[in-house]
């Protein structure tokens, strides 16, 4: 281990060197950061350009990635926006491969090409890619999502009677067989076009016209296939922010990844707490007593799964009683629909409230959930079976983290409160 891999992460994601003045020189993506960064410094004999590379590294940052497909698809964007010295170099090379939509045919297809085999001048090319390895499961993955055909047949009207293997697997949508028009084709194929330019509300507007087309028409194994499609690359897209890239952008991510490392070391997680929830109770003097649970990825917040929690069981001032009917809704509910768990739940309040969030989990038989609260007064992290609290340094970058989490839910539970109690007011005023 060496200062460039001591709090780099077993996750994926993507990696950025800098030389002295801090400039980007090069971007790569890894399955598992440490060890691709490791690497770089295990070689004995590394290659010249390689070494070049190192030479001039001072500080190696990193993004970090819910896949190695998200990586991948980061790390393309991160290259195409900051072109870095040593990723133009060698992207200069005419060996590279780069994924290609043909175009001088009926029934288009997507396939790998290199550089030097641009013949059809047509076509749409995407890339270069480092990796023939990983272009090939991303090539996979577009035509599968896509129904695209991944046979180099030609399309004519003397058709077979039973089409091709990749037809009889269910891999293949069988344009010679008549099974879809080329409208409906050409409109997958421009689909995955999409996809590779990171277009991605068009994308996600196309896909949900076309189930909701398939629904009307009573068509519900195709609606199905679009809904599950919808969701795949909504969660994809959600989960690296794909969006038009700026350096402000890169820092704040590169930011926010060390807080979650830190975070990880600090309270000796497992893993990298990706995904954390918050929960929060606000009330005055136990009247319109509201919950609220807010979701951060990757050190984001995750709006579309913000939840809002009317107090239905604790009458009077009872914050414990409020925080169990909390807890117990949202997790049972997530074990009950089989939805993912959070890694990490972080409780606003003291000893007491994480107790009683400990006795829910209990009940409900979730114990491998990591859990702990943070207490406001001086910024204790109470954690189970821990009898001290943990006190972080105010520049900790995990204790930052933590606190704008805890903050967020708790500007998410007031705002409900106060819309609450202004219905209430307004309801006795239109009485009176």
């Amino acid at each position: 281990m060496n200062k460039y891999t001591a709090s780099m992460p077993h996750a994926p994601g993507v990696y950025l060197m800098r030389d002295y003045s801090g400039k980007i020189l090069y971007v790569g993506k890894a399955i598992d950061l440490f060890k691709r960064v490791s690497s770089y410094f295990n070689r004995t004999n590394s290659e010249p350009k390689t070494a070049a590379l190192i030479a001039n590294v001072r500080v190696i940052d990193y993004i970090i990635a819910d896949s190695e497909k998200s990586a991948l698809i980061l790390e393309n964007k991160l290259i195409k926006k900051l072109r870095p010295k040593y990723n133009v170099i060698w992207r200069d090379d005419k060996s590279y491969p780069m994924i290609c939509i043909t175009a001088q045919e009926d029934f288009p297809r997507l396939c790998v090409a290199r550089q030097h085999q641009k013949k059809d001048k047509s076509a749409k090319y995407f890339g270069p890619f480092d990796s023939a390895g990983d272009i090939r499961d991303l090539t996979r993955y577009l035509r599968g999502s896509f129904n695209i055909r991944p046979c180099n047949y030609e399309i004519s009207e003397n058709r077979g009677l039973h089409g091709c293997l990749y037809f009889q697997l269910g891999q293949c949508p069988a344009p010679c067989l008549g099974k879809i028009s080329r409208e409906d084709y050409l409109k997958n194929v421009q689909n995955a076009q999409l996809f590779l330019e990171g277009r991605y509300s068009r994308l996600l507007s196309n896909l949900k016209k076309a189930m909701s087309l398939s629904s009307e028409k009573l068509d519900y194994e195709k609606s199905a296939k679009y809904r599950n499609n919808i969701q795949s690359i909504e969660s994809m897209f959600d989960k690296i922010r794909f969006r038009e890239i700026k350096e402000g952008d890169v820092e704040s991510n590169i930011s926010k990844s060390r807080g979650l490392s830190r975070l990880k070391e600090c309270l000796e997680l497992k893993k990298v707490p990706v995904n954390i929830e918050a929960i929060d109770i606000s009330n005055i003097q136990g009247k319109e007593a509201v919950g609220s649970l807010v979701r951060f990825t990757r050190g984001l917040p995750d709006k579309k799964n913000y939840r809002k929690f009317k107090i239905k069981t604790v009458q009077g001032v009872d914050d414990y009683s409020m925080m169990r009917e909390v807890v117990e809704r949202r997790y049972s509910r997530l074990m009950r629909n089989r939805q993912m768990m959070p890694d990490l739940v972080l409780i606003d309040g003291g000893k007491g409230h994480l107790d009683t969030a400990k006795q829910v989990f209990d009940k409900l038989g979730i114990n491998n959930l990591s859990l702990i609260s943070l207490a406001k007064e001086n910024e204790e992290i109470h954690i189970p079976g821990k009898d001290k609290p943990l006190i972080l340094d105010k520049d900790n970058p995990a204790l930052h983290i933590l606190q704008h989490i805890r903050d967020e839910a708790h500007r998410f539970a007031i705002t409900y409160h106060r819309k609450r109690r202004a219905m209430r007011l307004g309801a006795v005023k239109s009485v009176k």
